[in-house]
């Protein structure tokens, strides 16, 4: 990264300019499989052409954008996948992926380009097919496994719900054996804050996550190569679903770009209202009018550990002290202890 690179972040934390340094793009709300806490689907009335698409990516690099996570639906099923991430990696930007797997062994020329896959897993076999078809563990697993063999960083991604939750030793187990890594975050009603709530079923009570959750920094603390969650993420969990304020890069040095071009200060954020289209009011404006305020259910747990090293929190970060196993009162069980 070059030094004016840094010097913009810098200005971006001392609140004096903000800098789209980390963007998360939808490629297309397109999926290729149906799993049933997920509102995204089938593709957006009008997402943006090619052309569109490449107008916007270079306008927000002409203002700092260095990294993006190409998300959906399922990335991998748009018809300009490899062109997208041609363009991207030929600027110097990194790129990372968040994908269910199901299609990598067909995609070679793109997954050689990206820096990190974040596949999704929810398993055990039983578990992950539950919510996102039969057959579908196996393809996640024979995707990541040939991305490893190509050479390129491989991180899963596990949602904790009623499927899952006392699966959790199982799971870590069997990552342990084949070396490896999973963030774990609860799951949410939906993928937007006061959303839908189509995932309302596979949220799982307070008590029983947070049992979950207890087995997950258990396993870290006893140093599982396996648990790549930071401790400031499993502290943050411990409120679930209680709100919990944190810091929030939101719009400072992260946004969230549709498959329409509507831009956002967060990919968490209900899109009802819609947000500034980048190909009606161009990148600058609509990233000058983002909202540059956080909220209490971030639950993400890849974008809370960001919000607090944004904070500048290093005590969070902090190895966590105390019992997990110990009960908390009433309404939720101590995972972390005191810290």
């Amino acid at each position: 990264m070059h030094w004016t690179d840094y010097a913009k972040l810098v200005g971006a934390r001392a609140r004096a300019q903000a800098v789209p340094f980390s963007l998360g793009f939808e490629l297309t709300h397109r999926c290729n499989l149906q799993c049933e806490y997920c509102d995204r689907h089938t593709p957006l009335p009008s997402e943006m052409s090619y052309d569109q698409m490449l107008r916007a990516l270079a306008e927000l690099y002409a203002l700092g954008m260095r990294h993006v996570s190409l998300d959906g639906g399922e990335p991998l099923t748009h018809r300009y996948v490899l062109e997208i991430t041609e363009f991207l990696t030929a600027l110097g930007v990194r790129v990372y992926m968040n994908t269910n797997g199901v299609l990598i062994p067909r995609r070679k020329a793109t997954i050689s380009l990206l820096d990190k896959l974040k596949i999704s897993l929810d398993g055990p076999r039983q578990a992950h097919d539950q919510v996102r078809g039969a057959g579908a563990f196996d393809k996640a697993i024979r995707g990541a496994d040939q991305a490893i063999e190509w050479g390129r960083s491989v991180e899963f991604t596990c949602v904790i719900g009623t499927h899952n939750a006392d699966r959790m030793e199982e799971l870590i187990d069997f990552a342990e054996e084949r070396a490896y890594r999973v963030v774990f975050q609860p799951v949410r009603p939906s993928l937007f804050i006061d959303g839908a709530g189509v995932g309302q079923s596979y949220v799982a009570d307070p008590e029983r996550l947070q049992a979950a959750l207890a087995v997950v920094a258990n396993r870290k603390r006893a140093g599982s190569p396996a648990v790549a969650n930071r401790w400031p993420s499993l502290r943050h969990f411990a409120d679930y679903p209680r709100d919990a304020e944190l810091p929030c890069a939101a719009g400072w040095i992260n946004a969230t770009l549709d498959p329409e071009g509507n831009l956002y200060h967060c990919g968490q954020v209900n899109r009802q209202e819609g947000g500034m289209n980048v190909l009606e009011h161009g990148a600058r404006r609509a990233f000058e009018q983002l909202q540059r305020q956080g909220c209490a259910q971030c639950w993400c747990a890849r974008v809370v550990e960001e919000n607090f090293a944004w904070g500048m929190r290093a005590r969070r970060f902090l190895p966590s002290r105390g019992t997990a196993a110990q009960a908390a009162p009433k309404r939720h069980l101590n995972v972390l202890g005191s810290d």
